[in-house]
């Protein structure tokens, strides 16, 4: 009886082993997960479709904007869906989905690309940037990147603004060095990640002003502009007469004046060292004579300071001009220095003296190399 009941064990336990076998051995299942990529409320064609972002399990949107990936084993995937435009810019979605049944995502809606300017407000230490709004609903921040390469991502570019609105569609970068080609790109992120990036854009600083308060903007409480050494009582800023910005230089007198040597009304000294011997300058500035009658003479010169103090550049206004602001410009080859460079501004009464008055204003000196 013991053996029959023991072969009975035996045969069930063999039998329990056979079914266990057959469940182990079961192919897996296989199944597809399509859906239909929109842009813009229109289809989008040509987008890019990967499961976990590789080559077996990817493909691309068809012209109506419809995707189908195929034997996909069960599990869970993240799903990505990106396009790059012809501009540089390009749009991503990122979901995890969980695949247990084919499975059809319907319409996935992808970001407005986000576009960088061209790029046009620029100065000797800053650029402007500006961009367009993307649509993202679950947007969370703009992440401005900037780098010394056009080969400017998320690794390689430094992080430099994030901002945080959506309709916050402008940053000036600062401290920049001059006559410096900056590279930028702007990314799109969400709690979770990446929704897009801009196209890479460029601008080079340009050559800073060598004339400090060239623009008379700068002054003290008594008018007298900052950065300028005056040794006569006769210029001071002023708001009622300028060419740009909000004040110029309104240099007058009502009684006789005989002024003596180049420098001896208004002057700048411009260090040396910041002359590179050889390289192309142009020295500019605006004026507007509005009375010098007599044997008055308006003076602007520029010079070493070795020879003279306008070996370089001098220019004589002699008469009032009817047209208003008027503009002069010239461009030199820059000597070798040993010492500081003058700029220098002054009223000359010639022989024979008059008693007459004279009022002229000045405005937007600079100095700044050119190559």
């Amino acid at each position: 009886m013991n053996k029959i009941l023991f072969s009975i064990f035996i045969l069930l336990s063999l039998s329990f082993l056979m079914s266990c076998n057959e469940e182990v051995s079961t192919p897996d299942f296989k199944f597809a997960v399509s859906g239909k990529a929109i842009y813009n409320n229109n289809p989008l064609a040509g987008a890019e479709v990967s499961l976990n972002k590789t080559l077996n399990y990817s493909t691309t949107t068809d012209s109506e904007g419809n995707f189908e990936i195929t034997e996909v084993p069960g599990g869970n995937y993240n799903l990505t869906i990106s396009k790059n435009f012809p501009d540089g810019n390009f749009t991503e979605i990122n979901e995890d989905i969980a695949v247990t049944d084919n499975l059809n995502l319907s319409e996935l809606k992808l970001p407005k690309a986000v576009l960088l300017y061209p790029i046009s407000d620029i100065t000797s230490s800053s650029i402007e940037l500006k961009w367009s709004q993307t649509d993202a609903s679950d947007f969370r921040e703009y992440k401005i990147y900037r780098h010394i390469t056009p080969g400017l991502d998320e690794t390689t570019g430094t992080l430099i603004y994030v901002a945080t609105s959506i309709i916050d569609t402008s940053f000036v970068d600062t401290d920049l060095f001059e006559s410096t080609t900056y590279y930028y790109r702007i990314y799109v992120m969400n709690d979770f990640g990446r929704l897009g990036g801009s196209n890479i854009n460029s601008a080079k600083t340009l050559f800073k002003n060598l004339i400090k308060n060239g623009d008379f903007e700068l002054f003290n409480s008594s008018n007298e502009p900052m950065d300028w050494l005056l040794e006569n009582d006769v210029w001071f800023v002023s708001n009622q007469n300028y060419q740009s910005g909000s004040y110029g230089l309104r240099g007058e007198r009502n009684s006789y004046l005989v002024e003596l040597g180049p420098g001896a009304s208004l002057r700048q000294f411009i260090s040396y060292p910041s002359i590179v011997p050889g390289k192309q300058y142009t020295f500019s500035y605006n004026y507007y004579s509005e009375d010098l009658a007599g044997n008055s003479t308006l003076k602007v010169a520029v010079g070493t300071g070795v020879q003279s103090d306008y070996d370089i550049y001098y220019y004589f206004i002699e008469a009032p001009n009817s047209n208003g602001w008027e503009t002069k410009s010239f461009t030199f080859t820059a000597p070798v220095l040993t010492q500081d460079l003058v700029v220098s501004c002054y009223v000359q009464v010639n022989i024979p003296y008059s008693n007459e008055p004279w009022l002229v204003w000045l405005d937007n000196f600079e100095l700044k190399r050119t190559e």
